[in-house]
């Protein structure tokens, strides 16, 4: 199999490491085969878009499919995407996103659970991130993902205009994307986060303006 997982990750809670460790099994029995890589760009506050980063670049098969540790997808969409994803564009594999509550969670972990037996807390049909199937060299060609943005938020969704500029718009395999709990280290009153969405702002003025956004990424020297 010509595909790699790239698990970006730091085991920093137990929820975390145990979510993490379903997500691990679910996906090298659903992918038999694949290269699996887990990444921590040792970073001293974790950065998801470094680790992503570093994990793409240690892959050494085209396709890479890039999950974080408490995202949970389903196989057939995978599969379409993994098939489809030699056109180096940016694969979605799901149209929902699920995020299960905390005692669905402990359910799925401790008693295996199927994700979908529960109600979700939120639903979205509007995510870019959790699991991004793509070529290596379609993720690099946008200069992989911008390690400007510290801690989480914003990333996913400038990584996702970034694509659009210069690879054309992303594509949606139907399917769900279910989201393990764990206590959430985002907050969106900080000033970290507010000045990582203020840097998303700038990839959108150019998602549908590639040499705007070239020049963009030069600047911000991701590219």
């Amino acid at each position: 199999m010509n595909v790699s997982v790239v698990f970006p990750y730091r085991g920093t809670t137990e929820d975390r490491k145990r979510a993490f460790r379903y997500v691990y099994d679910h996906m090298e029995s659903m992918l038999p085969g694949a290269e699996i890589v887990v990444a921590d760009d040792g970073s001293p506050t974790f950065s998801r878009a470094g680790s992503r980063n570093k994990g793409v670049r240690e892959a050494t098969n085209d396709i890479v499919v890039v999950c974080d540790a408490d995202s949970i997808p389903q196989e057939r969409p995978i599969l379409e995407a993994i098939e489809s994803a030699y056109d180096n564009r940016l694969h979605l594999p799901y149209t929902h996103f699920l995020s299960l509550s905390r005692e669905h969670s402990a359910k799925v972990l401790q008693d295996g659970a199927r994700p979908l037996a529960g109600k979700p807390q939120f639903v979205s049909t509007n995510s870019v991130g959790g699991v991004l199937v793509m070529t290596k060299d379609a993720y690099f060609a946008v200069g992989g993902q911008d390690e400007g943005f510290e801690g989480w938020g914003g990333e996913d969704v400038a990584f996702a205009f970034a694509c659009e500029a210069l690879l054309g718009p992303h594509v949606r395999h139907s399917g769900h994307l279910y989201g393990l709990w764990h206590k959430s280290d985002m907050n969106q009153r900080s000033k970290q986060y507010k000045t990582n969405i203020e840097r998303q702002n700038l990839y959108k003025r150019y998602r549908k303006d590639p040499e705007g956004m070239r020049q963009l990424l030069v600047n911000l020297n991701v590219a």
